[in-house]
């Protein structure tokens, strides 16, 4: 694959900054920061999709993750009662583990990289119109039957979300 030296800055950018932006997602004390370094983190992985001749993929990425997913994100965060939730650090224990394991996915995953081989002969090409058809017209029903799964999803989580007013006895 022939990337201009334009193309192969853009490409570096992104990876590093989705890199950097991982980190600062689960790394962040404040959650409403760590919810911003989501936003600009999906936000750039839109564009790597831009940049990978993807175009639904990245309107996909903006609507669904960066519309629907991140706004719940928000919601959930405006009603839990994270002072609450601060307090106990029973997640703590487990970090050692936790580095453990992304180490050694790093290590698998990278490893997997270098010695994997390909031949880009056929360009890739986006048929967004022939995609949209057929998710309009065969797969309909299972497309509505999911946004109905998810409505109710969400209305459930308000409902069990909801605070009552506390009864005088």
């Amino acid at each position: 694959m022939n990337n201009s030296p334009v193309e192969q800055v853009f490409l570096t950018y992104f990876y590093i900054s989705l890199t950097v932006l991982s980190i600062a997602v689960i790394s962040s004390r404040n959650i409403i920061h760590s919810a911003f370094f989501l936003l600009i983190l999906l936000l750039h992985v839109a564009a790597v999709f831009l940049m990978l001749n993807a175009e639904f993929l990245m309107v996909i990425q903006i609507i669904v993750y960066v519309g629907g997913v991140l706004a719940l994100f928000v919601f959930a965060i405006m009603v839990m009662n994270i002072k609450e939730e601060l307090r106990h650090r029973r997640f703590v224990k487990f970090a050692g583990a936790g580095l453990l394991t992304g180490l050694l996915f790093f290590a698998v995953f990278y490893s997997v990289v270098k010695n994997s081989r390909y031949d880009f002969v056929t360009p890739i090409t986006s048929d967004t119109v022939s995609f949209g058809r057929l998710l309009f017209s065969y797969y309909l029903l299972p497309f509505e039957i999911l946004s109905l799964v998810l409505l109710v999803a969400m209305v459930a989580g308000i409902i069990i979300a909801k605070k009552y007013p506390r009864e005088e006895k």
